[in-house]
């Protein structure tokens, strides 16, 4: 078993194993607990349909529940023992997920509407178009547009008018777009065909940290981070966003380079890219322990700059755009951002002081976070020590520091840190959970003319208390290495 650092939530004394004692109750209470917020979230759903003004619908209760139950699922992960679940205990923690993403499966998305781009691009690719030649703008007002595409456009009612940034064509890549298709293929414009294979690809997540717990003798409590985490029940079976699709892909990878079949690794890991970029910032973590085989090394590299062109030819194909998903995404998207505001008051002092016009500040911040997380990954990943259980401590925390500074932090794109949570569970991190739920009160303040409140006050209180943290255990860890 890897021993707990400072950093890690404590361990304790276990009665799992017998499935008695106090443990067995708080997973009782929480579960049921649980399934009563997630019961109240399915009750108010209707409520956020896109017929009610956002003013009326109950954003506020909507959060409150969210960061309540954070705070049960917290409260567990803190009191739970580290030891292996009794077999009444799994299959309570099992069940109790299980019946947490069958209550979601069944709600509306809310204050969420990125599924319609998924349904829209899912049609257009298993009718053989490429997706990223015309966005739905230009489909609905464009001329010489295939007849299929108007044909689409018909029979998807209301999908297309309610895709967000219309004019944009798609940013996901084309793993992503199989995805798409297969829904479609299986049940055409159907949000809740998508929501069940959003939940296959969610088991066979679980299946894979079933393995990894075990092949790094951690204990199956654990589990309870992933399976029985909220925001991952909101964001994905709620909100349908498709970033559980990454999972399998990236934990499988790790998998594999930790028992040195970094081939095959690579190959995961580029599939994993396909779906979502991020993958990518894992790359050299992968490679990292056969960099004394350069042979073995060049092979990898040689097939992840073959198969990533592939992958990537029908984005080129279309043409790289202001109207590309993907350029347009990495020049201006900013939301729900915290270190990378400061980044750009950096950048504006900086500029003025060197004599240049302010508004390149943004592209100096984003240009400052690219090299930030370049810094830290080569950082990371060339350690001093380097074991297999590293592989998936150093993951996290490159794809935590990739988040933490970015533009971009949507509460689903924490999710990304949830499987590699429930290997190496860090207190800091874990408390995003409770506090992210935050950036709906975005559209509580939006539609009342007070969105400043938000990007102002709410956003700090999102993030700053993880930072004190992260500060809190980095100190606490270099006092106890001190020491030792």
């Amino acid at each position: 078993m890897i021993n707990n650092s400072p950093n890690d939530i404590p361990a304790k004394e276990s009665s799992l194993a017998s499935g008695s004692g106090v443990p067995s109750l708080i997973l009782l209470i929480s579960g049921i607990l649980l399934l009563i917020c997630f019961s109240l979230v399915t009750y108010i759903s209707p409520e956020f349909a896109k017929s009610i003004p956002l003013i009326d619908s109950p954003v506020l209760l909507l959060v409150g529940i969210l960061i309540f139950s954070g705070v049960i699922f917290l409260f567990t992960i803190l009191k739970m023992p580290r030891a292996d679940l009794g077999r009444n205990q799994l299959l309570w923690v099992i069940a109790i997920g299980i019946i947490l993403r069958l209550l979601m499966l069944f709600t509306a998305p809310i204050l969420e509407d990125d599924y319609f781009r998924y349904l829209w691009d899912g049609a257009v690719t298993a009718n053989g178009i490429n997706p990223y030649t015309y966005s739905p703008q230009e489909v609905l007002h464009g001329t010489d547009i295939p007849a299929v595409l108007s044909e689409l456009a018909g029979e998807s009612g209301e999908i297309i008018h309610s895709i967000n940034h219309p004019e944009i064509r798609t940013i996901y890549p084309p793993v992503a777009q199989a995805f798409f298709a297969l829904s479609y293929w299986l049940d055409s414009w159907s949000l809740g065909t998508w929501k069940i294979i959003l939940i296959i690809m969610d088991l066979a997540t679980l299946s894979l940290l079933f393995n990894a717990l075990g092949m790094l003798k951690l204990p199956s409590s654990l589990l309870i981070i992933y399976w029985w985490n909220p925001l991952l029940l909101k964001e994905i079976f709620n909100s349908g966003h498709l970033d559980v699709l990454v999972f399998p892909f990236v934990l499988s990878a790790l998998i594999m380079a930790s028992q040195n079949r970094h081939i095959r690794s690579t190959l995961t890991l580029i599939i994993g890219m396909g779906i979502k970029l991020w993958p990518a910032f894992l790359l050299p973590v992968i490679l990292r322990p056969i960099i004394s085989r350069p042979k073995q090394l060049l092979s990898a590299l040689v097939l992840a700059a073959v198969c990533i062109g592939i992958l990537f030819l029908p984005i080129y194909y279309s043409g790289l755009d202001g109207s590309s998903g993907l350029i347009a995404y990495g020049q201006s998207w900013q939301n729900n951002d915290s270190a990378f505001r400061i980044l750009i008051y950096i950048s504006d002092m900086s500029l003025d002081f060197l004599g240049y016009e302010s508004f390149h500040k943004y592209t100096a911040a984003r240009f400052i976070v690219i090299a930030l997380i370049a810094l830290w990954i080569l950082y990371v990943t060339f350690g001093k020590t380097f074991r297999d259980r590293d592989l998936f401590t150093k993951s996290l925390y490159i794809v935590a520091f990739a988040f933490l500074v970015s533009p971009t932090q949507f509460p689903w794109y924490y999710t990304w840190l949830i499987p590699l949570l429930a290997i190496k569970p860090r207190s800091s991190l874990l408390l995003l959970t409770a506090l992210l739920p935050l950036y709906y009160l975005r559209y509580y303040f939006e539609p009342r003319g007070e969105i400043e409140v938000f990007t102002n006050v709410i956003v700090w209180i999102e993030f700053v208390p993880v930072w004190a943290l992260l500060l809190w255990e980095w100190r606490k860890n270099r006092v106890v290495l001190s020491k030792n």
